[in-house]
């Protein structure tokens, strides 16, 4: 019971990071790249992925899993690219990093959306 508990708390941990990238990313485009850019880590589909969580879709951990890794990825990319880094992108850096950890390494998170009792 015990890990069940504490994968929810952690699936909604997720569900949050991914709720709030994908709304700032929507309703404040200047705040990741400059005013002519445009910048949506999971855009509209962001909120689809919440939902997903909270309503434990199948393979849903495995989905949020790969986008997390692969937006990592580009932003690290994009962030040697470029050769600096904003405080805007280390906190979506570190908020997409921990979405990640949870949703590969964490038993609790995986126990609870795959539905395993126990």
């Amino acid at each position: 019971m015990e890990l069940k508990q504490s994968g929810k708390r952690g699936t909604l941990v997720v569900a949050a990071i991914i709720f709030v990238i994908s709304a700032l990313s929507n309703f404040s485009k200047e705040l990741f790249v400059e005013q002519s850019g445009k910048f949506e880590i999971f855009g509209n589909f962001g909120f689809l992925l919440v939902i997903g969580l909270l309503w434990r879709w199948r393979h849903i951990g495995n989905v949020v899993s790969i986008l997390t890794m692969l937006s990592i990825l580009t932003i690290l990319m994009s962030l040697i690219m470029a050769k600096s880094i904003s405080i805007a992108f280390f906190i979506l850096l570190i908020g997409l990093s921990i979405a990640f950890y949870l949703t590969n390494f964490s038993k609790p998170v995986n126990i609870y959306l795959n539905k395993i009792e126990g």
